[in-house]
């Protein structure tokens, strides 16, 4: 058996505004489907964010139908599930269009059945858990949901509950693992912890992470690999394809390749046989995060003229300029330096500080702060550990310092009583919390 597995298209993106990044989304995704094609897989994965934004415009859905025609020419299904910039609060997506077409199959909990010959249904009460089938292999998955979705009061793994783990079955999941999360914009605010995942799957085929990440089954203690081929494109500059930085000296990095090996920010996706993934890089535009440092404006445009020759021509820069320098610097002053180096876009990030002022004459701390300031500091002056100890008695004499006096005190009651309306009675309207699928499936197991 043998599959592609890819996430995190974000078909429809016009980064940066312009109009050459939307068309760079397209291509590489037309790249990953023509040489998953190629390779002659059974089935395609989309573990989530195939679109950029749940209501995509008509050019993206063209597009989409365009080129996911390409697999359905081929009788090559392929399974998809929402990502949390393709959900709606809405129980239908783009997705049903698509599906609707006959160029996807979407897996997960559902009010009604999908019934074909690469998908089948198991009912639950009213709702119905989705899964795709090719030969005797099995196929699960599940939009992205929030941890409070996922995670029930006690603690529990409301997945683990979904899903069980069976020999020939992969999972499909857009969750941010706590683990692998890490080195992310995710690894605060993930989804799962690793131990709230299912064991029991062959594979894990997962999105939302946007950086390739991989965890072997030997090294996890999960039955299947765990494996996020991160975004096709690149998204943001902590996946750029190269990182220059000229402090004293230039300092060259190539994401990328690491001599014969890939770095840490290729871009592609998998292509898994017999459940043993492969790496499959796909080149795109070159993405330049560059720092020059400097403690003149003179220095910081010498270094970034010193730069130009290790930038390739239509490759997207993003320039930070940072250092000391008296009265600072505006970025406008540097735009006509990259304008003759043939790129397709750049901007900058300034973070030059003013030269410091040194006074001479030594400044007494009365001439700063006032004298509640100073009271205030002297309240606070505890070592970290023993301020919980001490924060009632701090708070008592915060209050007192702005409990306003017994006159005062008698003046704002007198005067708000006077203007204070008549009490009504309000009666509490009890709203009922909606139940959701998850827990819906939860309750009738």
């Amino acid at each position: 058996m043998k599959f592609a597995h890819i996430a995190d298209v974000h078909l429809g993106r016009e980064q940066f505004q312009q109009p050459f990044r939307y068309r760079d989304y397209v291509e590489v995704f037309r790249k990953s489907m023509e040489i998953s094609i190629r390779e002659g897989v059974d089935f395609i994965l989309l573990s989530g964010d195939f679109f950029h934004v749940s209501k995509p415009s008509p050019k993206a859905i063209r597009d989409a139908v365009e080129i996911l025609s390409l697999a359905k020419k081929k009788d090559i299904p392929v399974f998809a599930i929402e990502g949390n910039h393709d959900k709606t609060i809405r129980d239908t997506s783009i997705y049903d269009l698509l599906e609707h077409l006959g160029l996807i199959y979407t897996l997960g909990i559902k009010k009604s059945p999908r019934e074909s010959e690469f998908q089948k249904s198991m009912k639950k009460g009213s709702i119905y858990l989705v899964h795709g089938t090719v030969g005797d292999l099995k196929i699960y998955g599940l939009r992205h949901h929030s941890r409070w979705q996922l995670i029930s009061k006690d603690g529990l793994s409301k997945i683990k509950h979904i899903f069980r783990g069976e020999k020939n079955a992969i999972l499909m999941l857009h969750q941010a693992i706590d683990y692998l999360a890490e080195g992310t914009p995710y690894q605060n605010a993930f989804d799962l912890k690793l131990s709230e995942l299912p064991d029991g799957f062959e594979y894990y085929a997962l999105g939302h992470i946007h950086m390739r990440k991989e965890l072997e089954h030997g090294k996890s203690g999960f039955s299947g690999d765990i494996i996020y081929p991160g975004s096709l494109e690149r998204t943001e500059i902590r996946e750029a394809s190269h990182r220059i930085i000229y402090d004293k000296r230039l300092k060259l990095e190539n994401l990328t390749r690491r001599e014969e090996e890939l770095g840490p920010n290729a871009k592609g996706f998998y292509i898994v046989e017999d459940f043993e993934p492969q790496f499959i890089e796909i080149e795109t535009r070159p993405f330049y995060n560059i720092t020059v440092r400097g403690n003149s404006k003179e220095e910081l445009k010498r270094k970034l003229a010193d730069i130009r020759d290790y930038v390739e021509r239509d490759s997207i820069a993003l320039v930070t300029l940072e250092g000391t320098v008296r009265g600072g610097v505006h970025v406008s002053e540097f735009y006509p330096l990259l304008d003759d180096w043939g790129l397709a876009y750049y901007s900058f990030n300034n973070r030059v500080t003013s030269e410091a002022v040194l006074i001479d004459r030594e400044i007494k701390e009365e001439e700063f702060f006032t004298a509640f300031e100073r009271e205030l500091f002297s309240q606070l002056a505890v070592e970290p550990k023993e301020f919980l100890k001490e924060l009632d008695s701090f708070l008592e004499w915060l209050l007192e310092r702005y409990e306003p006096k017994r006159e005062e005190k008698r003046e704002m009651i007198e005067v708000q009583s006077k203007k204070a309306p008549k009490a009504q009675k309000v009666e509490k309207n009890v709203k009922k919390k909606a139940v959701g699928k998850l827990d819906a499936w939860i309750k009738v197991k």
